[in-house]
């Protein structure tokens, strides 16, 4: 027993520097939603957000709503976000003034105050690819988001947030069926390459400097034995750290900032874990797409 202990605390010494001194595995902490059309219940979450307040804002796509849960999981507020083509494959963000963000697979990108209320629905026709699937709110105005043409691209909107105009795009090219797209405090770009229909390339993460340039490629082989299925939602802590979550492998992975360190956080009782998002004090949610729920768990 001394021996392994020993060896838990050694490999722990290995994240201090990434602002972690103990890791916790399958440690889930709450578990909000479960099947069901009413409010409070859930059919497909595939993407979340965290508010400035502390909420969590949850995108069904079995119902078509989104519905605003507070920290012990109440819900708060739920409301439509309308025609979705492709069920499965839109995303939801928040800007810092708790503005959401939405796609569903159009062209569109809907603008939603946290009371449900649709402020606008951005549109252009500089956006001229067919499907919008992941956003992420940028710096400078920008919002970058997925798309599969060409292979995949990742789009840079330039936006006049007083006017709710699009005012210029520009795509980043060589990508293979990007899914979800996160931007962290360095202004650098991480995508998540999926596999959602059969298979293709990519199943790894890419990480984009500030020139737009892919600096590294985290997969489809990491540790010594693991390899992603079909790498979904990603975010980032506050040290860097980056999560992962394998809807192929239904697990979340972590990685530490230059992703030299990598570990299984959670590796049992997720179906589908799909979206992402990051809550205080060492907690992590993640959509249970197939179990019809948010899952929140402590790693730290």
């Amino acid at each position: 027993m001394h021996k392994e202990l020993e060896q838990v605390l050694r490999f722990n010494n290995k994240w201090k520097l990434s602002g972690i001194q103990k890791i916790h595995y399958n440690s889930l902490e709450k578990i909000v939603g479960g099947y069901g059309t009413i409010p409070g219940k859930l059919i497909w979450p595939n993407s979340l957000t965290t508010t400035p307040e502390g909420d969590l804002a949850v995108k069904d796509s079995g119902t078509g709503q989104i519905q605003i849960f507070s920290a012990d999981g109440q819900v708060k507020q739920r409301f439509p976000y309308g025609f979705e083509p492709i069920k499965g494959l839109g995303d939801i963000t928040c800007m810092k003034n708790g503005v959401l963000l939405v796609t569903n697979g159009t062209r569109i990108i809907q603008l939603f105050s946290k009371d449900g209320e649709l402020i606008h629905e951005l549109k252009s026709p500089k956006i001229n690819w067919p499907y919008s699937y992941g956003i992420a709110v940028l710096k400078a105005n920008k919002i970058a988001v997925t798309d599969w043409s060409d292979g995949g691209k990742i789009n840079i909107i330039g936006v006049d947030w007083r006017m709710n105009a699009v005012l210029k795009t520009s795509s980043i090219e060589g990508f293979h069926r990007p899914v979800r797209v996160v931007a962290n405090k360095n202004d650098e770009i991480l995508v998540t390459e999926g596999q959602l229909f059969g298979r293709y390339q990519g199943c790894c993460i890419k990480v984009l400097d500030k020139g737009n340039k892919v600096k590294r490629t985290i997969g489809p082989r990491y540790g010594r034995v693991h390899t992603f299925e079909n790498p979904s939602g990603i975010c980032e802590d506050g040290h860097g750290n980056i999560f992962v979550s394998d809807e192929g492998e239904n697990c979340i992975v972590m990685f530490n900032p230059d992703s030299s360190l990598s570990t299984v956080l959670v590796n049992e009782g997720l179906l589908g874990p799909s979206g992402l998002s990051m809550l205080d004090h060492g907690m992590i949610a993640v959509t249970d797409c197939y179990n019809h729920c948010v899952k929140i768990y402590r790693y730290k």
